[in-house]
């Protein structure tokens, strides 16, 4: 496991488990490492919203499994991240900023379907579709234009359980 991005995935994995027992209502959007700065970024949240004393709670629970890093533990906002099959359901035919494995540049696309086994298929602004598969998403966020509008849907979202 010598990727980064499969480090991440594997802390993510490490965490999820750990927080699962106290937690359950907690879901982990992302976790990114900050290798250079030695520090892990968690993402997370739940219905109820987040707030300090949750990130206060969750940091404790997971510093055994991030040794001498730091913990930055917030909620994901509004341009959450995206890496779950079911995270890119519930954005369909909206814009996503998608970096992938070995291209350095984030594209900018729209996220026209989404197929579990395949991956995601996306619409740049200027060309045609094409699919990328989920194991080969290094990064993706959502893009926000309207922040109201992007705050009641995803209020809709959370009542669903889509996010």
């Amino acid at each position: 496991m010598s990727r980064h991005f499969d480090r991440e995935r594997e802390l993510q994995r490490l965490i999820e488990a750990s927080l699962a027992p106290a937690l359950p209502q907690v879901e982990v959007v992302d976790v990114e490492l900050d290798e250079p700065r030695e520090a892990v970024r968690l993402f997370i949240d739940q219905l109820e919203g987040v707030g300090f004393e949750l990130c206060a709670e969750v940091t404790e629970l997971i510093r055994p499994l991030c040794g001498d890093r730091s913990i930055e533990v917030s909620s994901p906002g509004m341009e959450r991240p995206l890496r779950a099959p079911a995270t890119f359901e519930a954005v369909i035919g909206e814009d996503v900023r998608l970096r992938r494995e070995g291209v350095l540049r984030a594209r900018t696309a729209r996220v026209v379907s989404v197929d579990p086994e395949e991956g995601v298929t996306m619409l740049p602004v200027e060309g045609d579709e094409y699919v990328v598969p989920f194991d080969e998403i290094v990064r993706c966020r959502l893009v926000v234009k309207d922040f109201f509008a992007a705050a009641e849907k995803a209020r809709g979202a959370k009542k669903k359980g889509l996010a």
